[in-house]
């Protein structure tokens, strides 16, 4: 496994959930929900930029070629990354749509049991970046600060400073710019690399309610 594997599979996960919340609303609650959420990435959003984040979901976002666009991996690495996680059971083929599915309650207990230890991290030098982890809204007002320091992704465009992290995988600053939901699975993820056990548990904890909700 690689970590760009990860990054794909909780994209996936991001596109079934949005994907079943517009199946669920009508068109008027729809664009009510839309003008919610705007208001809602401006908490969120920790950099400059003025992208379209959060675009609605539709067959052809599955496809290899938007997934390249929306994550920032060549179409090589999508379909390597696709074919390892059939292999070994992360994804799966739905008998009756015929689309690929996460398996996600493996892919949680990976996240939690094994996670930091395949792909450890450690913070490094003071850099201008996107808060995660601890430092990431998602988190905000859940753990007590330990601190004047927070975490980031290096990035140019990124609106604090911070202990540089580095991110499962090199197009991560890029891809949570286009999908609020992503930043928040990953944000959550680093704090499961990062923390001590109360913090990976709850890190943990959150992850599996957002991602197992119903």
């Amino acid at each position: 496994m690689k970590s760009q594997d990860i990054l794909l599979l909780i994209k996936l996960i991001c596109l079934e959930q949005r994907q079943r919340s517009q199946q669920q609303l009508e068109s008027e609650i729809e664009a009510l929900v839309k003008l919610s959420d705007t208001d809602r990435l401006d908490k969120w959003q920790g950099w400059e930029d003025d992208s379209e984040q959060d675009p609605p979901v539709h067959h052809e976002s599955y496809s290899v070629r938007a997934l390249q666009a929306s994550l920032g991996i060549s179409k090589t690495e999508v379909g390597a990354a696709l074919k390892r996680c059939l292999e070994i059971g992360l994804l799966r083929m739905d008998p009756r749509s015929h689309f690929l599915q996460v398996n996600s309650k493996a892919l949680l207990g990976f996240i939690e049991h094994g996670l930091r230890y395949v792909f450890p991290v450690k913070p490094g030098e003071i850099v201008r970046g996107i808060p995660t982890s601890f430092s990431a809204p998602v988190l905000q007002d859940k753990l007590m600060s330990g601190g004047d320091l927070i975490y980031v992704w290096p990035d140019a465009y990124g609106t604090r400073k911070g202990q540089s992290i580095t991110p499962l995988f090199k197009t991560v600053p890029g891809a949570v710019k286009k999908d609020s939901r992503l930043y928040e699975y990953l944000a959550l993820i680093d704090a499961v690399r990062l923390g001590n056990a109360r913090e990976a548990n709850l890190a943990n904890q959150l992850l599996r309610e957002k991602i197992l909700q119903p």
